[in-house]
């Protein structure tokens, strides 16, 4: 798979963007089955010692930064994608019920509460569809990606919705969903993302949040941001059914003549579902040991956070309302990966993200208009829908819409999984 994940980058990704990130996992056992961060390097060139003139130009990139496992050493606005986190608060919480449906005309206004006569100081939260998506229900809120559902449901609207799953909530279940802090995967240089709150807003910029900050933030935008491994285990987290796995890529260590050392088992960090956490200390014992010194990092940054013991006990029957919005997400008419991503003779699921970003190399070129930024690609999606044995992310910088873009990456990725696993069937592999 990881061969075919390097052609599918040859043929399909370079002319997407100098940036970019696919990793297949399997959702069942937190297993990385690939992992492709772009740009890279040639690793050969390493093997006996490192040529100086060569690592100089790796590390004269600073664009495309080769060096650097973007994969979980980079975060971005994981737009989107996202919006499965407010999704799954709202509904466990009551904020909205499966059936009850909200009305989008395309956009929202909020009032400035210092200047609640002045229009011209109101300020207007829009959906991608600019005529709306009418009445929205749940799943149709997750399959069509409606962004005034979301705001309505993650930030409340007036009358319709008094009371949103708000910041403080996105900070319960944000991090049940494996974002905000390390995953502990075994590998070097995985970074925390970034979940903000009141707090943090307060520290770091010296200002109080504001509604529109929590609007921004529910649909993964504003000061969010996160890995493309986080946006992974969060949807291999639903595929689950709820279980967030230890992401891993070792799976067994071998001595010099071929016997088995030690074999890295399947190992749940917790459940969503039921509300059970697993220790650290538990963790290294049930799966593998991890080094002290990262072992100590990734403890110290969830107690940190409060996330060792996050009160979430997530219903059964909201992950599988969740499952079924991003099942619709493909195979919906209007679903807003149907058209890019959908496989021909497997069911999957997934979730699109198109994140709105400004940073240096747009600044520079004076891309950053406000209503316009440039914006990075994501889709991540898993199959088959009814027993899934493959989760894949595909995030593409400067990408685009995350659906046009994104979406045919991973669905590249899904038919070669399923290409080769038939090919290994008919060999009696």
């Amino acid at each position: 798979l990881q061969n075919r994940l390097d052609f599918i980058r040859r043929s399909a990704g370079e002319d997407r963007g100098p940036l970019g990130v696919v990793i297949a996992m399997n959702p069942q056992t937190g297993e990385i089955l690939a992992m492709v961060s772009l740009p890279t390097y040639e690793n050969n060139r390493f093997a006996r010692f490192i040529p100086e003139d060569y690592y100089r130009q790796l590390e004269s990139d600073t664009r495309g930064n080769p060096l650097t496992n973007h994969a979980i050493s980079s975060e971005f606005p994981p737009g989107s994608t996202f919006k499965m986190v407010t999704a799954i608060g709202a509904l466990n919480e009551g904020v909205i019920t499966p059936e009850r449906k909200l009305e989008d005309t395309g956009k929202i206004t909020i009032e400035n509460k210092y200047f609640p006569q002045d229009p011209g100081k109101a300020k207007d939260f829009v959906c991608w569809k600019e005529d709306g998506h009418g009445q929205v229900d749940f799943v149709h809120g997750i399959a069509w990606s409606c962004n005034v559902y979301f705001y309505k449901i993650g930030g409340g609207f007036k009358d319709e919705v008094p009371q949103g799953l708000d910041v403080e909530g996105i900070n319960l279940y944000a991090p049940a969903l494996g974002y905000g802090a390390p995953l502990g995967i075994d590998l070097p240089g995985e970074q925390d993302g970034l979940i903000p709150d009141r707090d943090w807003k307060r520290i770091n910029l010296g200002e109080n949040w504001s509604t529109g900050d929590t609007y921004n933030t529910v649909v993964g935008q504003g000061f969010v941001s996160a890995t493309p491994l986080q946006v992974l285990t969060s949807i291999a987290t639903l595929a689950n059914g709820g279980k967030v796995m230890w992401p891993h890529v070792v799976q067994e260590v071998l001595d010099g003549e071929g016997n088995i050392v030690q074999r890295y088992e399947p190992c749940v960090l917790w459940d969503i579902a039921d509300g059970v956490i697993t220790p650290l200390e538990q963790i290294g014992a049930q799966c593998y040991t991890l080094p002290e010194p990262l072992r100590d990092r990734i403890q110290a940054s969830r107690l940190d956070r409060g996330i060792m013991t996050p009160d979430v006990n997530v219903r059964p029957e909201v992950v599988e309302l969740a499952q079924e919005g991003m099942r619709l997400v493909v195979e919906d008419s209007d679903g807003t990966a149907h058209r890019y991503a959908r496989l021909e003779t497997i069911s999957s699921a997934g979730k699109t993200g198109t994140g709105e970003f400004c940073d240096e190399v747009t600044l520079h070129r004076g891309l950053c208009k406000p209503g316009e930024w440039p914006t990075h690609a994501w889709y991540a999606a898993f199959a088959p829908y009814e027993n899934p044995e493959i989760a894949v992310v595909a995030f593409i910088y400067w990408g685009g819409e995350g659906a046009v873009t994104a979406g045919p990456v991973v669905k590249q990725v899904l038919e070669a999984y399923f290409e080769l696993k038939e090919i290994d069937a008919a060999r009696g592999g």
